[in-house]
């Protein structure tokens, strides 16, 4: 006679489901095992007498209010009645599949029943027949499917009220990530039984990923040009609440990833001090260890979309700080006027420039995808500017090019120092004639095939204002010049969608 309780098989396995997929690899790290296929009938029945005692904590209480709605354990039934139905739940993969119809998830399994909101996030509830198929309210899901998805308590945390959901190109990516999540989760749940005070919230969702992904790198192996991961990852950050159900969506790209691993690795004079500085701890009412968040980490996930906005917000500052210590440094103290900015002077020196360019050109290749000859066409046409700026002390030279905004501004100021140079090499018989730039290197940069600008004319105008400024930087040219009125009268334009 054949027995009605556990299948032969489970029969789990990815299925590129972000919501199946999360709770799996919940299930995964909580067993201890690398893939879905590897869960046995043992392992949910450990996951089991774990989730009948953890369910009914403060913690998961709220969180079920969130993923599965209130109705998922009704407070309104006693609590024999409570604890009948989450068995009943629990134990959904040991009752035979008897609908005639596939599970939506594991189709090569019968469904066991027509699951609402209060099984399946995101869902309608029980009674509502629109944007179902045949009119049929719920969704057909197999036992195994009920079960597994529980595994969402094991994986996706709470975090500013709404679950963290992620899910990852690399399945490796994202089992590595539930691991960092659930040990420090599983610990706050079982503190949640003792402690009758409201614990401070986990906040932050993007970085809490960009966080626990640096914890993952930090443990394994890996080369200076690759990720040892594929792909990229998304966090759906939701909430199934009755009261507004709702779900923000975040992607971060690989080569944002790429962007960041390599910079943190290859310039960490820079990249530390850089990434310090747009970090804000955690408030009294949030967790001290997962409530800070990182403004850095944040602007990774706008990646590579809007690279050009994320260099001059977060590249570009440390630059132009340059020239702003400076101006400082040459005022005069009086009381009407601010003393020098001790911050800036720290930034400055916690930023080594030369460090910052390397980041640069990193960001350039990984991220928006810059030709190797363009980024060398830049590097080199800013450090001839600067050379000719130092050479002639030309200060009025180095403002205009600062201020420049628009291509034909910007066209005047080589125009006028390829002029300035070539008088000079006339007139005093030098044998090296190299022009400041050339026709071919300007259209290189800053101009697409049918010499109109490139789309990314701002970029490039830029980058070459930070090599210029970093050329003058390293050879002091700001410090031996800053009382002049031509640098305390320098301002960096501002640019439509500057804060």
């Amino acid at each position: 006679m054949t027995s009605t309780l556990s299948p032969p098989t489970l029969a789990l396995r990815w299925t590129d489901y972000p919501l199946m997929d999360a709770a799996l690899a919940g299930l995964c790290v909580f067993c201890d095992v690398r893939d879905p296929e590897q869960i046995t009938p043992e392992h949910l029945q450990e996951f089991q007498q774990w989730a009948q005692k953890a369910y009914f904590t403060p913690e998961l209480s709220g969180w079920i209010a969130v993923v599965f709605t209130s109705n998922f354990i009704n407070y309104s039934f006693s609590t024999e009645k409570r604890q009948e139905v989450l068995r009943d739940i629990l134990s959904s993969y040991q009752r035979p599949d008897t609908l005639s119809e596939r599970c939506t998830i594991f189709p090569e399994l019968q469904a066991q029943q027509r699951v609402a909101r209060d099984l399946m996030p995101m869902l309608m509830g029980r009674g509502p027949m629109n944007f179902y198929p045949d009119g049929q309210p719920g969704l057909p899901l197999s036992g195994q499917a009920i079960t597994a998805l529980q595994g969402l308590s094991l994986a996706a945390p709470l975090v500013s009220g709404r679950a963290m959901i992620l899910d990852a190109d690399d399945k490796q990516l994202l089992l590595d990530v539930v691991s960092e999540w659930q040990k420090p989760w599983l610990k706050r749940i079982s503190l949640s039984v003792t402690r009758e005070d409201k614990k401070p919230i986990w906040a932050a969702a993007r970085t809490r990923l960009m966080e626990a992904i640096r914890q993952v790198l930090s443990k394994q192996p890996r080369g200076k040009t690759h990720l040892p991961f594929a792909g990229g990852a998304t966090i759906y950050h939701l909430s199934n609440s009755g009261q507004g159900p709702d779900a923000a969506i975040y992607t971060l790209e690989q080569p944002a990833l790429r962007f960041m691993e390599r910079a943190s690795q290859e310039h960490p004079e820079a990249w530390k001090p850089l990434f310090q500085s747009k970090h804000h701890a955690a408030d009294k009412t949030k967790d001290g260890d997962f409530g800070f968040r990182n403004e850095l980490d944040e602007a990774m996930f706008s990646l590579p979309d809007a690279a050009p906005t994320f260099l001059r917000r977060y590249l570009l500052p440390p630059f132009t700080q340059a020239l702003k210590v400076a101006q400082e440094g040459g005022k005069k103290a009086g009381k009407s006027r601010r003393k020098p900015s001790e911050e800036s002077g720290n930034n400055l020196k916690a930023i080594p420039l030369a460090g910052l360019w390397g980041i640069t050109e990193l960001f350039l290749e990984e991220v928006v995808g810059m030709e190797k000859a363009r980024v060398e066409a830049i590097e080199a046409l800013g450090q001839r500017l600067g050379e000719w700026i130092v050479r002639e002390n030309d200060k009025r030279l180095f403002r205009e090019l600062y201020e420049a905004r628009g291509a034909s501004p910007l066209r005047h100021v080589l125009l006028k120092a390829m002029l300035e140079k070539s008088k000079q090499d006339a007139k005093s018989g030098a044998e090296n004639r190299d022009l400041i730039t050339t026709k071919d290197e300007y259209l290189r940069i800053f101009t697409e095939a049918d010499e109109l600008s490139r789309a990314d004319f701002t970029l490039a105008r830029d980058l070459l204002k930070m090599r210029v400024i970093q050329y003058l930087h390293d050879a002091r040219f700001f410090e031996e010049n800053k009382d002049d009125p031509e640098l305390q009268n320098t301002e960096l334009p501002t640019e439509k969608g500057d804060e």
